[in-house]
């Protein structure tokens, strides 16, 4: 039998030339006893060949220098954010925040609404949510055009929908730049261009395609929309 398995072993395939996998119309004999070629001793051994078999020389070692190369990769960028622009200025939300950015929507004003920080409300598949003001959130002047335009009129800006301890912000940005990576090391100091009390709601900044992107601390923020209920 040893020596049947090693002649049927060298002949390729056989599973799919005369075996069941086949559409040849006379079949391999040995069915007839094993029914199956997955209980065929010929497709077993060869199997177990594939798992057996020695590899060539040096190829370990290379598999585990490319593990090692993605893993120190995967290690050095470890944050993954959503970069979008604000007015003149760039900014980036930790992606585990992100439910949603959806496309150009309707803002509808609220009446008798005096809070600053609210622009309206928007239609989200079907919910009605309130959409922030980033340029007031951020006492931004140069983001007041947005806003302003947006109220009852389409846009091309997007609407991004973030959750915070199960709760949906919504707010209107300019343009949506993607998902990144960064690494610790990556990180440098609040852009000079917001003010002081903006750079408390941020951890930093990184630099990306020729901009300087201010990352938002998602703790602080947090607290800043909390406090701009209606």
């Amino acid at each position: 039998m040893a020596e049947e398995i090693k002649t049927f072993s060298r002949v390729a395939d056989c599973w799919n030339t005369v075996g069941v996998w086949s559409r040849a119309r006379r079949k391999c004999e040995k069915l007839t006893e094993y029914t199956h070629c997955r209980n065929c001793p010929v497709f077993l051994e060869i199997g177990h060949s594939v798992f057996e078999k020695v590899a060539p020389p040096g190829y370990l070692a290379q598999w585990r220098k490319d593990i090692a190369a993605r893993e120190s990769c995967d290690i050095s960028q470890n944050n993954s954010v959503l970069i979008f622009r604000a007015g003149h200025e760039w900014f980036a939300l930790p992606a585990n925040v992100l439910g949603e950015i959806a496309t150009e929507r309707t803002i509808h004003r609220i009446p008798r609404n005096m809070n600053r920080f609210i622009s309206g409300i928007v239609n989200i598949n079907g919910e009605i949510k309130i959409c922030y003001s980033l340029s007031e959130l951020l006492d931004m002047s140069s983001i007041d055009d947005i806003d302003k335009k947006s109220i009852n009129h389409h846009k091309p800006g997007r609407l991004v929908v973030i959750e915070l301890d199960e709760i949906q912000y919504v707010f209107l940005v300019d343009e949506v730049k993607g998902l990144y990576w960064y690494g610790d090391s990556d990180l440098l100091p609040v852009p000079a261009t917001l003010s002081a009390e903006n750079a408390l709601l941020l951890s930093g900044s990184i630099n990306r395609f020729n901009h300087q992107i201010a990352i938002f601390n998602i703790s602080r923020f947090q607290e800043k929309l909390e406090g701009a209920v209606l």
